[in-house]
């Protein structure tokens, strides 16, 4: 259901952006609208899911039991009122702001930039407002309704679009409006499960947390983004690798983050709930099926990118200055960003074990270590590389080596994250789950010679612009077939459940 939902939501949010740039294209109005509202989007979004994660934490404490609803309207209020504080300091510094996202406009565009801040501003308060809220839904196993959350945002959006002349301005008024329907939808469940915003304090309330705990989940939480950005900056000074790198990174998350997002969105309750009641078996057996059906999902995902990657670029995205370069490219980027998923879905998912436990070094010093690799790691890449291509893959040295680097740091991560976690609910690779992943890989395998098969016998039909889908399927087919046959499938459908 929530694959499902999620799934929905980001057809539209993708539809939403072809619409967008139909209209205002790649110019100085996309420029300012992207850059402004860019401040929700990696920042502010941030914030809310580290106190999605945190409230969901907290809720679940013994100290908190039969007062959870008063818990509740205590953290959002709190929220809100911080929230209004970095509101009105935004506010305050709104022009020095715009002079730092897009330092290079002048005159009218940059007043329609301040302006645009102003308008934006709201929405820091909505998107925060509206992750707190789907973390208590989530806790109370209400799914489906967080996963559709952004459905009338992007509806709003789209519509706007459609008017004649639209001027951006008004788009931004209608983003801002977007971010409210978040809660909007949201409300009826909220209500419908006894949760108010106005519930009276209760003194018999645990304390929501140190402060500080929402400063490292923040800082957990953006060691990917930023790792992005980064990239996307090291490489600006090869034409149109930014937007490469940019296209790839997207379409990585958009993909990822429908089963990664999914399953934290449904077992992180389950597992904070059980943690706090000290069921730490049934916390490192739920461990093992995430690791199960992530290495289902993924390993597919990767032997996908590996051998159709470009074809399923070239159909998106190839049309118009969209060549065919740039599909070599972006499909080799997409690749070597996918090699580091097991980072991305520690980020995501596994770091979550460790804010149970308190063990926040972890995951901080991580990402701070990775994030100040990365751009050190660049620095050296840039300045001692020479610009020459690599091999068939449509990158330069530079930008090859500036993704590599990325994966690497990634994959470190993620090792560093499983030492963690195995010192919170013990050991966890047992031989059941080692069995289990060997048959995955077996089933991978077998996926692997279908596709061998088809591209020795018809190669053009494998990779032509549309045939390829039958390949695919094929591939899919047996590698379905082949889980179902050694037993895992049934074992990732049929997870036994706890209240």
């Amino acid at each position: 259901m929530v694959v499902l939902g999620i799934l929905l939501a980001k057809c539209i949010g993708f539809y939403r952006d072809m619409v967008f740039a139909g209209v205002f294209g790649t110019g100085v109005m996309a420029d300012i609208y992207f850059q402004v509202f860019g401040l929700v989007n990696l920042i502010f979004t941030g914030i809310g899911v580290a106190l999605s994660t945190l409230v969901i934490k907290n809720i679940n404490k013994a100290e908190n039991a039969g007062h959870e609803k008063a818990y509740a309207a205590q953290f959002l209020r709190k929220a809100f009122f911080y929230l209004l504080i970095a509101v009105g300091v935004m506010a305050l510094f709104a022009k020095q702001i715009v002079a730092i996202v897009l330092p290079n406009l002048t005159g009218a565009d940059l007043q329609l930039a301040i302006n645009m801040m102003y308008v934006m501003l709201p929405s820091l308060i909505f998107v925060v407002i509206a992750y707190i809220i789907s973390g208590l839904l989530q806790n109370e196993r209400v799914y489906f309704v967080t996963a559709i959350m952004s459905l009338p945002f992007n509806a709003a959006i789209i519509l706007s679009l459609f008017v004649p002349e639209v001027s951006i301005f008004t788009v931004g008024i209608v983003t801002t409006i977007g971010w409210f329907l978040h809660i909007a939808i949201l409300l009826p469940s909220f209500y419908k499960k006894g949760y108010s915003l106005l519930k009276k304090k209760d003194s018999a309330l645990v304390k929501s947390g140190k402060n500080m705990e929402i400063l490292w989940i923040f800082i957990s939480n953006m060691m990917f983004q930023l790792c992005f950005y980064t990239d996307r900056a090291f490489v600006s000074g090869d034409a149109g690798m930014a937007s490469t790198f940019n296209y790839a990174s997207n379409l990585f998350i958009t993909i990822s983050s429908v089963f990664v997002v999914a399953m934290s969105t449904v077992v992180f309750p389950a597992i904070s709930k059980n943690y706090e009641e000290g069921n730490i078996d049934y916390v490192n057996d739920l461990l093992r099926y995430i690791i199960r059906i992530m290495a289902a999902i993924f390993l597919p995902f990767l032997l996908v990118i590996a051998l159709f990657g470009p074809d399923v670029i070239r159909l998106i995205y190839e049309r118009g200055s969209f060549d065919a370069d740039s599909t070599r490219a972006v499909s080799s980027i997409l690749m070597i960003y996918s090699l580091g998923i097991l980072g991305y879905v520690s980020q995501e998912l596994f770091n979550k074990i460790l804010y149970l436990a308190v063990k926040y070094r972890y995951c901080v010093i991580g990402t701070v270590v990775v994030v100040a690799l990365n751009v050190i790691s660049n620095i050296l890449i840039v300045n001692t590389t020479a610009e020459a291509p690599f091999a068939e893959t449509g990158l330069s040295n530079v930008a090859f080596g500036v993704a590599v680097i990325t994966s690497v740091l990634l994959t470190g991560y993620a090792i560093l994250i499983a030492l963690g976690i195995r010192k919170v609910v013990g050991a966890y690779w047992k031989k059941d789950l080692l069995a289990d992943i060997g048959k995955i890989l077996l089933s991978g395998m077998l996926a692997l010679l279908v596709y061998v098969g088809f591209n020795t016998l018809l190669p053009g039909f494998t990779h032509g612009y549309v045939t390829f889908i039958l390949p695919l399927c094929a591939c899919g087919a047996v590698y379905l077939a082949s889980l179902f046959a050694t037993g895992v499938l049934m074992k990732l459908i049929k997870k036994e459940k706890r209240g």
